[in-house]
């Protein structure tokens, strides 16, 4: 067993590379300017005693719209504290809140947090026209400028109760402005358009970064995680960087890795850091492509096995009957044939079987999911074109990660593994 402090470290900071902002957060984002200006703009009344325009900041995962968004409400929260101007910034995580009474719920605690301190309790066993009625209740009791952060609204789904209600109160001696954050671009499509119009005063959206983008990303936080390893110009960081423990096709690889998945730089953080532990843990420097390809490899093969310990049953059924396919030598089997081995695995279980245009769904889902993959081909002239699917991870990786619900472990165990013998 290892010793702890038995080696010397590239680390001189982890936090600076650990992808959880709640570990580190930058104190700028120098790729997000033009959007933050657009953000400035819309917070700025505020600070001529009018009401901060609504904001509906839209784009995908990882691009900095959370950090973005605080960094500019700390930075107005200072001005107001400076020059005695009443102004309150409250923040609502709403991932996990599937519908607009649970919003409500944690928006009334976060208020009366705001007058009482932390350990408010969540209200409960109120109509949801009660619950609006004690927002506004909560606000006029805060009174002066008050600025709600709805943070992943999207989860809430078609229930745009709050999102059409809150825009329109009208608290007594209250500025107050939302600011609503999505991941979900369909989401923004699909809302009614009232309440976008009310919502979405100032729309901001944050694109993907691009490859470029990320590398200068990586760089900064290379430069305050690694050891000997330093920027020479802040306005050029990749370009400008230099390190005795990173060989010069690290970044550009992370990025590019990072780019052709997502763009996400929470993502490409997460890589650089995983590529960064493995070498240190190895003791080994300078950090190189080969770590880097490691990590990749390792992240990928994690995700997947999240996305299959978390899959609902008929989708992991349907999985099964290609992981079948493949266990008896079955190669690519046509769509109607997995089917038929779904509805016998259904009947085994006794599970409510679904049609074969929606089990074709399921299968696509997976196929999505880089789960499986899916082989569209014709069936000769005229007889129009079929799907075919085979597994894109390996049948240990399934079964291994599909034994969370009962009836589907009853399957894995007494019709699949059988067959690995």
């Amino acid at each position: 067993m290892r010793s702890f402090g038995d080696q010397d470290s590239i680390f001189v900071d982890m936090d600076r590379l650990n992808p959880n902002t709640q570990t580190y957060q930058p104190k700028s984002l120098p790729e997000r300017e033009a959007e933050l200006d657009q953000l400035h703009s819309a917070l700025r009344p505020a600070t001529m005693g009018s009401t901060p325009l609504n904001a509906f900041v839209f784009g995908p995962t990882g691009q900095g719209k959370t950090v973005g968004i605080s960094l500019k409400t700390s930075q107005l929260q200072a001005y107001a504290d400076e020059k005695g101007l009443d102004l309150h910034v409250v923040h609502v995580r709403c991932k996990g809140m599937d519908k607009s009474y649970h919003v409500m719920t944690h928006l009334i605690k976060k208020l009366r947090e705001k007058r009482f301190g932390p350990g408010e309790e969540l209200p409960a066993g109120y109509q949801k026209k009660t619950l609006l009625s004690m927002i506004i209740d909560e606000l006029e009791a805060i009174g002066g400028t008050v600025i709600v952060i709805l943070d992943e609204i999207d989860a809430i789904g078609n229930d745009d109760y709050i999102l059409y209600e809150l825009p329109r109160a009208e608290p007594e001696d209250v500025r107050l402005s939302i600011i609503g954050i999505t991941n979900d671009l369909q989401f923004r499509e699909n809302l009614d358009a009232d309440v976008r119009s009310s919502l979405g005063e100032d729309e901001i959206e944050f694109a993907p970064y691009d490859a470029n983008q990320l590398r200068d990303i990586l760089a900064r936080r290379a430069a305050g995680a690694l050891r000997d390893t330093e920027i020479g110009d802040d306005d050029r960081p990749f370009t400008t960087l230099a390190s005795d423990v990173l060989t010069d096709d690290v970044i550009p690889l992370t990025s590019a890795l990072a780019a052709q998945d997502s763009g996400d730089a929470r993502e490409a953080i997460k890589l650089l850091f995983r590529a960064c532990r493995f070498a240190d843990d190895d003791g080994e420097s300078p950090i190189t492509e080969h770590h880097v390809r490691n990590a990749h490899e390792y992240l990928e093969q994690a995700a997947v096995e999240r996305g299959i310990q978390s899959l609902p049953l008929q989708r992991a059924l349907a999985l099964l009957t290609v992981t079948h396919a493949t266990l008896t030598g079955t190669k690519q089997p046509e769509t109607k044939d997995l089917h038929a081995l779904y509805e016998t695995f259904c009947e085994h279980i006794d599970a409510r079987a679904i049609s074969g245009r929606r089990f074709r769904d399921k299968l696509n889902d997976l196929a999505d999911s880089s789960i499986l993959a899916k082989d569209t081909r014709g069936r000769g002239q005229g007889l129009g074109q079929t799907n075919r699917y085979e597994l894109e991870v390996t049948v240990e990786t399934v079964l291994d990660n599909l034994i969370d619900d009962g009836r589907i472990e009853e399957v894995v165990n007494e019709v699949l593994r059988p067959r690995m013998h």
